[in-house]
């Protein structure tokens, strides 16, 4: 994907360019226009910049340029630079293996990738120079969700900070749930303080009863597994999407998965995992999950760990997504970005799964073969 233009000191997102584009690959090549922004919170900060891409026929922006890389026509896409994750794979790979669990259940078909993100490694030129690999993904549009933003009920809101309304215990607000599909308005909000009014208020008999009327069990607890399993310490609240069709009904989805297997947000170091399990007791939701439905958990668990969560297809993806890049393209970004590049290699994820994986078993009593069970730990 070549850039052709001023993109220079993009730090704010409000600062949109005007570019020029062409993309090449071995079955597509286009060229016309593009609006550029930078993407991300944290991630702005970083030398290397995520970018929200719109293409256009050309530099009038009169007409959307729809291109189909892989999930239907569309002009809006989101460019990853990943640059927590020298191998470009966690947040996508992740993103898949998520996508997999939802569609053994059926969940959110009528979405590209079951209501999850997608993308594929491209190299990047800005005016010829190369800037790096990144990862070509589908942003988190209303396209994402195959939802229709004329719908007042078509809405997907995401969890911004770690306030006490991302964990369930205060009123939302949108200081604290930024709405990503739909308008920022009260009857967007009063929406979601419905859900947080069952969360929070319903009695235990009620919360069992009437989940499915408020929250999809079988989406929330993919989710939750996944967390746990991933080590998805920022996605207990914040980074959390919550997304509906009606209204009423919500679906927990998986979103910004960069930070998992056990490395730090940073992509600078590694997670205490062994001695420091993750939280989630200062959630009113999943203490209420765990509590309530124990027996559902550990089930779901089972089905999961016995094909999808198994450690050959957790690394198979990884191994594959990884050897999908030349050795080529990592010597070029070696070479633009030198020693600035945090985070490890797949060897690192088999080691955690060594020991995390062990440790669930243990915790949900479930059996594998020895050959896919590690070494089991000791719990601390």
């Amino acid at each position: 994907l070549d850039f052709t233009g001023n993109i220079s000191k993009m730090n704010d997102k409000k600062d949109e360019r005007i570019i020029t584009v062409s993309y090449t690959s071995e079955n597509l090549s286009f060229a016309g226009a593009a609006k550029l922004k930078v993407q991300g919170t944290s991630s702005l900060k970083y030398a290397k910049k995520n970018y929200t891409i719109n293409f256009y026929e050309d530099s009038s922006l009169e007409d959307k340029m729809k291109v189909d890389v892989g999930w239907g026509k569309q002009s809006k896409y989101c460019i990853k630079a990943n640059w927590i994750d020298k191998k470009h794979a966690r947040n996508v790979v992740s993103a898949r293996l998520a996508a997999e669990m939802q569609a053994k259940y059926g969940l959110l078909e009528n979405t590209p990738h079951n209501g999850t993100v997608d993308g594929f490694p491209v190299e990047i030129y800005s005016n010829g120079e190369f800037l790096g690999i990144y990862t070509f993904n589908i942003p988190k549009d209303a396209w994402l969700f195959n939802m229709d933003e004329d719908n007042p009920d078509h809405l997907v809101f995401c969890g911004e900070k770690w306030a006490a309304a991302n964990y369930f215990n205060a009123d939302p607000d949108y200081d604290s749930w930024a709405i990503e599909i739909g308008e920022e308005n009260e009857y967007s909000m009063s929406r979601l303080r419905k859900l947080f009014d069952f969360i929070r208020f319903s009695t235990d008999e009620e919360f069992v009863e009437d989940f499915e009327k408020h929250l999809s069990l079988d989406s929330t607890l993919n989710y939750f597994i996944f967390m746990e399993l991933a080590y998805l310490s920022d996605n207990r609240g914040k980074n959390m999407l919550l997304v509906t069709y009606d209204g009423e009904k919500w679906y927990p989805s998986l979103y910004d998965l960069d930070s998992s297997w056990g490395t730090d947000w940073q992509g600078t170091g590694l997670e205490n995992y062994k001695t420091s399990k993750l939280n989630f007791s200062t959630n009113i939701l999943w203490a209420r999950l765990m509590s309530l439905f124990g027996d559902e958990i550990a089930e779901r668990y089972a089905q999961l760990r016995s094909d999808i969560l198994s450690k050959e297809n957790i690394l198979d993806k990884f191994n594959s997504f990884t050897g999908s890049i030349p050795a080529v393209s990592f010597e070029k970004e070696a070479a633009k970005w030198g020693q600035k590049i945090p985070g490890y290699p797949v060897s690192q994820i088999e080691e955690y799964l060594d020991y995390m994986l062990p440790y669930l078993d243990a915790k949900y009593g479930f059996n594998v073969p020895s050959e896919d069970s590690g070494n089991a730990p000791q719990d601390s």
